[in-house]
């Protein structure tokens, strides 16, 4: 099992941060994704992200938990070369204007595609965790 684990402050609430993530909505507003469809709310909704060249990534959210401000979500159909796709978000108070996103994954893969999985996660969620605090702040 690999596994990747971003953690970024942001000058947003926590409570901010965590409305827009947990709400497994509008990923396309902070992130490289260039649109999203999600059916359902809470667990068990379904998203899928289109990639600016139109593959799909179909996610399903496992749970997310507004005591904790932590959610977690699934890759069940993607371009990656990896199994087992799940991935983990936790959002912490800093201070009152700042915040703390864990974002990891965990993942199987071939040895040959590894390291180069691990960096495109890992690069995806530093985006999406920088480009979340300049949406959030204009």
């Amino acid at each position: 099992m690999n596994e990747v684990i971003v953690n970024k402050s942001i000058n947003v609430t926590a409570q901010k941060a965590w409305e827009a993530l947990s709400s497994f909505r509008g990923i396309e507003n902070y992130s490289p994704i260039e649109k999203s469809v999600t059916e359902g709310v809470g667990a068990g909704a379904t998203r899928t992200c289109y990639l600016p060249d139109g593959t799909a990534i179909h996610e399903v959210l496992n749970f997310a938990n507004n005591d904790a401000l932590e959610m977690q979500y699934k890759i069940t159909e993607s371009p990656f070369p990896v199994k087992g796709y799940v991935s983990t978000i936790k959002v912490s108070e800093v201070t009152e204007s700042n915040c703390k996103i864990t974002w990891g994954c965990e993942f199987d893969s071939a040895e040959d595609v590894k390291a180069e999985m691990e960096n495109v996660f890992e690069g995806f969620y530093n985006v999406i965790i920088n480009e979340l605090e300049g949406y959030l702040n204009n």
